[in-house]
């Protein structure tokens, strides 16, 4: 499933759906709290609920219930949605070319050896 129709995420946007992605199904309560444990800042449970509103509204997120609870979870599993970011990364930023996006990752220098073995493992896999 392509999320080429969904809106960017916003990084606090981000942050959520990380959150649920981790999780499957989450009351906003809970989404608040995985949030705030990565945060020095807290968010209040009303701002909290507001994203989760809209990411429901741009169909990034839907709910069930149980109950008298309303339980939320992703529509686009996290690997479409992060085939999708690179792919829009790549093409706004480096021109649509993979290999300048790739070189942008190794001008960092922090490339274990181990990574750079997978790397070169995945490349042979495209090459066939």
């Amino acid at each position: 499933m392509s999320n080429k129709s969904l809106p960017q995420l916003t990084p606090s946007e981000f942050s959520i759906m990380n959150v649920v992605w981790q999780a499957r199904k989450l009351t906003v309560t809970e989404i608040m709290t995985e949030v705030n444990a990565a945060r020095k800042k807290q968010l209040k449970r009303a701002t909290i609920q507001v994203q989760v509103l809209r990411l429901e509204e741009k169909g990034w997120l839907k709910h069930s219930k149980d109950g008298n609870r309303f339980l939320f979870s992703a529509v686009v599993p996290r690997e479409d949605a992060s085939i999708d970011i690179v792919r829009d990364v790549r093409d706004r930023i480096f021109g649509g070319s993979c290999t300048e996006l790739v070189r942008a990752l190794f001008d960092h220098k922090d490339v274990s050896t181990e990574e750079l073995h997978k790397l070169r493992n995945l490349v042979d896999q495209y090459k066939e």
